[in-house]
C-alpha cells in the first residue's frame, strides 16, 4: 500500500505527531510519505508470517503477578501536623503563588 503526500500529512496530523512546521515544505511531506510507506510495507511483511499453531499472548507476563493485599496503613500524619508545616495558609487550605 502506498500513501500519497497529502494522505501522509493527514495521518500525521490525526496521530498528533509532533512534526511542527516541518509539514509545510514539499520535501518534508515527501519524506513523511516515504517513511509511512516503509512502515506500511513492514506491516505487510509481518502479515505474511505464518502464525498457525501459535497461541495468542494476551499479556507479556507469563504468570500473573499477585495483587498486593489491600491493607490499611497509617498515612502521612494528622491534618493539623501537615498544615503546621505549610509556609502560608488560607483557612485550612494551602496557599500557593498564582501562575500567570
Amino acid at each position: 500500500m502506498s500513501l500519497d503526500e497529502k494522505a501522509a500529512v493527514t495521518v500525521a496530523r490525526l496521530a498528533r505527531l509532533g512534526l511542527g512546521d516541518s509539514l509545510g515544505s514539499d520535501a518534508s511531506q515527501a519524506s513523511i510519505a516515504e517513511d509511512f510507506a516503509k512502515i506500511v510495507g513492514y506491516m505487510g511483511i509481518l502479515g505474511e508470517v505464518d502464525t498457525a499453531g501459535v497461541e495468542p499472548l494476551y499479556s507479556p507476563m507469563i504468570e500473573p503477578q499477585p495483587a498486593r493485599p489491600d491493607v490499611p496503613r497509617e498515612g502521612p500524619g494528622k491534618a493539623d501536623e501537615i498544615l503546621a508545616q505549610a509556609p502560608e495558609l488560607v483557612g485550612r487550605l494551602f496557599s500557593v503563588p498564582r501562575i500567570v
